[in-house]
């Protein structure tokens, strides 16, 4: 019959696993020596003018852009007639927009008044000042 072993004692205290000798002290050097070498770019020499390059073509846009809205808003020519259509559209404007002003001059104290007045009824005075939590 087989003894069975039962106890931690019994159990060999060795370790078996093994390490060559100074494994730790040459793993780096023995790894970066089986390493390819890592190749060296040259850098790409950027010309002067890919580098401005986008700034001409912002700037080209831009007056273009320019010439467009000259072109697009400019008139030929202005004529008697152009003036005269010009005043009266302007006169027209004007006197439609004479009906929603009116001529009544108000007082610096009459204003006040009347703002206090819209405090009071709408109930913002008492918050204001007497700090009435709703």
């Amino acid at each position: 019959m087989k003894a069975k072993v039962n106890k931690l004692s019994d159990i060999d205290s060795r370790n078996p696993f093994l390490v060559p000798e100074n494994y730790f002290e040459n793993l780096n050097d023995e790894v970066m020596s089986r390493l390819p070498q890592k190749e060296i770019i040259e850098p790409i020499k950027v010309s002067l003018w890919t580098k401005v390059k986008p700034l001409v073509y912002l700037a080209a846009m831009f007056v273009g852009a320019f010439f467009f809205i000259q072109v697009l808003f400019n008139t030929t020519g202005t004529n008697i007639e152009d003036s005269t259509q010009q005043d009266a559209v302007a006169n027209q404007y004007i006197s439609s927009t004479d009906k929603y002003w009116s001529n009544v001059q108000v007082t610096e104290d009459e204003f006040y008044n009347y703002l206090e007045d819209q405090l009071a009824s709408d109930g913002y005075y008492d918050y204001m000042y007497n700090q009435v939590s709703f």
